[in-house]
């Protein structure tokens, strides 16, 4: 904050905009060492609940031959579904850090409080995955468009 105080930058240099199915939004473009905070969330994100969440209809299978049952794992066809709880936790928190860095229409909105149910409720997960998207482009212009500035 040193530097932009010391040449009068305005907070509004790091709002960029994209737009998403004719809807405008604008992202707080955040400093580095947020991001570094993001990425420790992301992957510090405790998966127990989507595990349960995901193995209990799993367990309910009254044909349990192609599930394989260990101490603290289901393996599904050769596939861990604690990895894949795992992942899953990831990607939604993922989406969620990057989605609160949209900046709210509303006046004195805190994005801090919304939760990953509260994006599931409002958009699908194809939605949520473009946004996620556009959010990451946006944030982070790639080479070329570095190029052109």
């Amino acid at each position: 904050m040193k530097l932009s105080n010391a040449l009068n930058v305005n907070q509004n240099i790091r709002i960029r905009s994209f737009t998403l199915g004719g809807q405008n939004f604008r992202v707080r473009v955040p400093l580095a060492s947020e991001m570094e905070e993001i990425s420790r969330v992301v992957a510090a994100v405790n998966s127990e609940a989507k595990f349960e969440e995901m193995s209990k209809p799993l367990r309910e299978i009254e044909d349990q031959e192609k599930i394989q049952i260990t101490d603290d794992d289901l393996i599904v066809d050769g596939k861990s579904i604690k990895e894949l709880a795992q992942l899953t936790a990831q990607t939604e928190e993922r989406i969620l850090q990057l989605i609160r860095l949209l900046v709210p229409a509303q006046e004195g909105f805190d994005m801090n409080e919304i939760s990953y149910e509260d994006v599931n409720a409002e958009f699908p997960f194809a939605v949520q995955l473009e946004l996620m998207r556009k959010i990451a482009e946006v944030i982070s212009p790639g080479y070329e468009e570095t190029r052109k500035n």
